[in-house]
């Protein structure tokens, strides 16, 4: 994966394709660590600084922000705050108080929404699950490899024709033989991790919108909005593109620029690193290798921001775009979705629950990009990083009992 908000993104990019061929490296597990540690502290107050900048340039006046945890929390102060747009949102509102556990109760967000004095919300500032990330980049992999199956399958049936005296087009093949064909092809390009590095690009794996900021007004605002972020003096680069159907809003791919590494270091020496304890860093540490690992990295991040109307926001939150929604559609229409998929989805989430594990050292990656596995794998895999044990505790619960067969009932 190769995610466009990391300053470290080359070095985890190329990291990930280590993973990929079996091939990790004592400090692997140190560094994905710092990752996900460092880069906030890096880039947060830049963020911060350019959503206020924009509030502010197209309404002067206080912003007050709020931090939530969870998608219900966010639909809450939705649903009291936009009463007033109109019959529909009244409409979808009243369906979320009768029937909120049609709307994806429990959801876990992590979502900094900015309101004015009058509590009207104007805009949020997400950063994207682990689980999230993992599937993105997992899917990345399988784009990148499913034409390569469907060769290889191809190829397969090819050989079964002229084996058989009959050209491709004319061959009839049974559901069960095209299934083998299909596992077969796997089976190659699944090998070809291990035998020879996959020629993975940044750009086939690339993920952009690992932050997202949305902005929220009417139509004459969203442009007065979008002409400030143009001329913004933190804005270094910028692509466009208009979402139209189901859900319409304005996406743009916005290259921040970051405070100079001594700047960085200076506002920063006094941070406090003591939450890497829980994650099997000491604070002094961290202290000590954060100063290189500012200088060594990008000097800058992607956002990806979303200009919206109030409408549009309710839509995607509770009505005909609810993104619960377009995440299941996701995950069922991808074009792949087989054991290499699963895969490289699975090895890419373990790398990030790592991160945020008691454990920086690993010995053997759990799962080879070759390999066959039972989702049970995978469980084992991320409770083991947390000395999560539970199977075992349960068979031995079993395993110390005296088992006593029943009497044989009195005739």
């Amino acid at each position: 994966m190769y995610l466009t908000s990391v300053t470290q993104r080359d070095r985890l990019f190329q990291l990930v394709l280590r993973w990929f061929a079996d091939r990790p490296e004592p400090d692997d597990g140190k560094f994905i660590t710092q990752v996900f540690l460092y880069e906030n502290v890096i880039w947060a107050p830049t963020l911060r600084r350019f959503v206020l900048d924009i509030l502010t340039r197209v309404e002067p006046g206080p912003i007050h922000t709020q931090r939530l945890r969870t998608k219900d929390e966010l639909r809450a102060i939705l649903s009291s705050s936009f009463d007033s747009l109109g019959p529909r949102s009244r409409e979808l509102f009243e369906k979320y108080r009768m029937y909120p556990e049609e709307f994806f109760p429990g959801t876990p967000a992590d979502v900094v929404l900015a309101r004015r004095e009058n509590g009207r919300p104007v805009g949020m500032v997400r950063v994207k699950r682990l689980k999230r990330i993992a599937e993105k980049a997992s899917r990345r992999v399988a784009d990148f490899l499913a034409g390569r199956i469907r060769q290889a399958a191809q190829e397969n049936a090819a050989a079964r024709a002229a084996a058989s005296g009959v050209p491709l087009e004319g061959l009839i093949s049974s559901p069960e033989v095209m299934f083998d064909d299909f596992a077969r092809a796997e089976r190659v390009v699944s090998r070809t991790f291990l035998e020879e590095p996959v020629r993975f690009q940044p750009r086939d794996l690339r993920l952009d919108d690992v932050i997202g900021i949305k902005f929220v007004g009417s139509e004459e605002e969203l442009l007065r909005i979008e002409r400030a972020i143009t001329d913004h003096p933190l804005v270094v680069g910028q692509e466009r593109e208009e979402h139209r159907g189901k859900y319409n809003d304005i996406n743009l791919l916005v290259d921040l620029e970051l405070p100079l590494p001594e700047e960085i270091l200076r506002s920063t020496r006094l941070q406090d690193w003591s939450k890497g304890e829980k994650r099997g860093l000491s604070p002094e540490l961290l202290s000590r290798e954060f100063p290189a690992y500012v200088h060594s990295g990008a000097r800058t991040v992607r956002a990806e921001v979303i200009l919206t109307t109030g409408e549009e926001l309710i839509e995607s939150e509770f009505g005909r775009a609810i993104h619960e929604q377009r995440i299941l559609e996701q995950r069922t229409s991808a074009p792949y979705s087989g054991r290499i998929a699963g895969n490289a989805s699975f090895l890419i989430e373990y790398l990030l629950m790592l991160a945020i594990s008691p454990k920086t050292r690993l010995g053997e990656i759990p799962i080879k990009m070759w390999g066959r596995y039972l989702p049970d794998i995978y469980s084992l895999a991320v409770w083991d990083l947390f000395d999560i044990r539970l199977g075992l505790e349960v068979e031995q619960a079993f395993s110390n009992r005296t088992y006593t067969p029943p009497e044989e009932p009195t005739r």
